[in-house]
């Protein structure tokens, strides 16, 4: 073969592609019911913005992103959609509060696997301009339901907090206490972590690595005042949503930006690489991009993992009846048009046949397409002022006068 697709992508077509596609309809009709308002952003934006938001010291920037330049200017592919989201309301000076929903590919040149692809569709919501514990609550319960009403099932929520700037550098030197003992039992990864994004060390899947971390500090023991109420309230907002989790004192989060609250919605059945909707608070994040001092909150759901968790025919997939008109000869082409016409006034696919090939070509041809029906229209129909009508499951059929079409269709009765 001449060509083929990059590593890392895919062709989507026929269910593959009418399931994702459902699973973003179903996406904007659920948030628009929330007060979400869908956003589109460029689908490359000047490298700094991410590397400013997300943190040059994350695999993201390090390894994962593409980049490109023209004219001396550095371009990255979009690889996440908080930052270009902020800096589309700084830029165009949109009011807040705040709420948007994207729905956009992201591109990352990670290595791929099950459900994890290089070119990826994320839907997303933030929340801009809202300080409040009930808002992070609320974001986590929204991301329930939705799982809920798509057929999810079997999903787990972990919450944590990692506190405010100020917690973070007293957590440090608590770490950085208990780890000195254990530094020759880490591995490199950890160690590069300690020194420039320490956090991070929790994400190690080194199992040697865990051992120590399950009896280290954790972060929530060195909360301020502020953070711990915080925390504590949001987890009794969770209870009022009637939502269950549990809370994992290790949870952090890949990016730089977070703050206070973090969580993860994680599936039993892709293994290791377990998460399937994942966010948080990010409270310094617009004034970091050049904004005002703005509290805000978010998550991201990768929708090609998630569609490996749902049960099988979950989302339910509608697709409507189809028509294949066969005409008999181009002094019927006119009004094979009318009853064309009506087929698709009642929301049904209808494909037309070439009046210059043959009547038994064009039958393959229904057959090669998968028609439901056929409707033949020819001299002995046209004579009438009707139509033969097929079903091609059982092999019935009935002549239908033109005027009682409507009445047929809107029956959506098999013949």
């Amino acid at each position: 073969m001449m060509y083929q697709k990059p590593k890392g992508t895919r062709d989507l077509y026929g269910r593959d592609l009418m399931r994702i596609e459902k699973v973003c309809s179903s996406a904007r009709s659920f948030f628009f019911t929330r007060g979400y308002q869908e956003i589109r952003t460029p689908v490359f934006e000047y490298a700094d913005l991410f590397i400013r938001s997300i943190g040059e010291t994350t695999d993201i920037v390090e390894k994962e992103n593409y980049t490109f330049e023209i004219n001396e200017r550095r371009y990255m592919l979009r690889p996440e959609g908080t930052a270009s989201v902020l800096r589309a309301i700084i830029e165009n000076k949109i009011s807040l509060p705040r709420r948007f929903l994207y729905i956009e590919p992201m591109f990352r040149k990670e290595r791929p696997q099950k459900g994890r692809y290089r070119e990826f569709i994320q839907i997303g919501i933030e929340h801009i301009g809202e300080i409040g514990p009930l808002y992070d609550a609320e974001m986590i319960e929204h991301g329930k339901r939705f799982l809920d009403g798509l057929g999810m099932e079997g999903v787990t929520i972990e919450v944590n907090s990692i506190g405010c700037p100020e917690c973070r550098t007293e957590y440090k030197k608590v770490l950085s206490g208990f780890l000195e003992p254990h530094i020759s039992e880490l591995c490199a990864d950890c160690l590069r972590r300690k020194e420039r994004n320490f956090l991070r060390i929790f994400d190690c899947r080194n199992e040697q690595c865990q051992e120590v971390y399950d009896q280290a500090p954790k972060i929530t023991d060195t909360l301020c005042r502020a953070c711990t109420e915080h925390y504590e309230k949001v987890k009794h907002y969770l209870n009022a949503f009637s939502v269950i989790f549990r809370e994992n004192k290790k949870l952090v989060r890949g990016l730089d930006y977070y703050t206070r609250t973090v969580f993860e919605f994680k599936a039993g059945n892709l293994g290791a690489q377990d998460t399937i909707l994942a966010g948080g608070r990010y409270d310094i994040l617009m004034k970091e991009l050049g904004g005002p001092d703005t509290p805000a909150l978010g998550w991201a759901m990768g929708v090609d993992r998630m569609m490996f968790t749902l049960p099988e025919g979950k989302p339910a997939i509608e697709a409507p009846e189809k028509f294949f008109l066969v005409v008999m000869g181009k002094t019927l082409f006119s009004r094979a048009l009318d009853i064309r016409k009506v087929i698709h006034d009642h929301g049904y696919v209808c494909i037309l046949g070439d009046h210059e090939e043959s009547v038994k070509h064009q039958l393959k041809k229904a057959n090669k397409l998968q028609a439901n029906y056929t409707v033949i229209f020819g001299e002995d129909e046209a004579r009438e002022n009707a139509c033969t009508i097929k079903d091609m499951q059982s092999g019935k059929q009935e002549k239908v006068l033109i005027h009682a079409l409507d009445d047929f269709l809107a029956k959506k009765v098999r013949i």
